[in-house]
């Protein structure tokens, strides 16, 4: 936890639990993660009111950017969120601040989330729980052909050499 002259920084790193963490595969599973990291936070919080969700990237990893618009009946706490899965685990960074702090508190924020950096060996892939590629790109499905022709032709080939056989015999 750290504080700025208007909001109060946190930042969580909460590792996999392979029990409970859905496979993120794909960039729709990713996305769904995230919709759902969104929709318990909401659940968390009952007057809790969800805006300015939108998508971004740091380098080339995809972040979920949201406010979480708290009424505490003495004013609005704005909590303004980016989530981050790579690596097996969730990284969530948190900007606090109160409503009427707004005009000073946002550029805080921005410079907070701007500064926020990731080693340049992590890529795009390491935002999925299964190493394998994404299957979403259609070089795996060119293989997916190759492998299924490679596996078939040999067992079609047999069955048409052994057809061909029993059709030898019964012209004899």
């Amino acid at each position: 936890m750290a504080r700025t002259s208007f909001g109060t920084i946190l930042i969580f790193k909460v590792p996999d639990n392979p029990q409970i963490t859905p496979d993120i595969e794909k960039d729709r599973h990713l996305k769904n993660y995230y919709k759902n990291y969104i929709k318990s936070v909401k659940q968390s919080s009952k007057s809790g009111i969800i805006t300015d969700e939108k998508d971004n990237l740091i380098g080339e990893l995809k972040v979920k950017d949201f406010t979480l618009k708290i009424d505490t009946g003495s004013g609005i706490l704005l909590r303004d969120f980016r989530i981050l899965h790579t690596n097996g685990a969730t990284y969530t960074f948190e900007f606090l601040h109160e409503n009427v702090h707004k005009e000073f508190a946002v550029p805080e924020r921005e410079k907070f989330f701007n500064s926020i950096e990731v080693n340049e060996t992590i890529s795009s892939s390491d935002q999925y729980t299964s190493q394998a590629p994404n299957s979403d790109s259609p070089d795996n499905s060119k293989y997916l052909i190759w492998f299924i022709m490679i596996v078939l032709l040999p067992i079609g080939l047999t069955i048409l050499r052994v057809l061909l056989k029993r059709a030898q015999r019964t012209d004899l």
